[in-house]
């Protein structure tokens, strides 16, 4: 198995109680994660540049306030490769985008064409009810 070293910038819109998060399936073994918005950091970039230019790019929103919340170094399998990353988190308003403020969903469009629908999880939803988040220890950190 192919083995990725990686950085990924992730935004969380927070509405209240709940946050918006990707729903992702993998295309080699059909587990499906829940995912903020978000993607690699690219070369000469800042994790708060890749955030805004990922969230540009893959929802059309241009962020106005972003704060920092923290970062998760974990490890996920997606597209069969295990993937060692640092996720730097953001979070952003939902005021940015009138659908979001109004508790809409979005589509979420990645650079390679991929296509994933994005729900708003609450934060004291059940854990066992709902697919796995992705990084693990996301809830922590949204709770700490």
């Amino acid at each position: 198995m192919e083995i990725v070293n990686r950085q990924a910038a992730l935004c969380l819109f927070r509405r209240g109680d709940e946050f918006l998060i990707s729903e992702i399936v993998d295309p080699v073994g059909g587990a499906v994660l829940h995912r903020p918005p978000g993607g690699g950091v690219e070369d000469g970039e800042t994790p708060e540049q890749a955030v805004r230019r990922e969230m540009m790019e893959e929802l059309r929103i241009r962020l106005t306030d972003v704060q920092l919340l923290g970062t998760i170094d974990h490890v996920w399998h997606w597209k069969g490769r295990e993937l060692r990353e640092r996720a730097w988190l953001f979070q952003a308003s939902a005021a940015d985008d009138p659908r979001l403020d109004r508790g809409e969903t979005v589509e979420l469009l990645e650079a390679d064409g991929d296509r994933f629908k994005t729900v708003w999880r609450g934060c004291a939803a059940r854990e066992e009810d709902l697919p796995p988040l992705c990084p693990l220890g996301l809830l922590e950190l949204l709770r700490a």
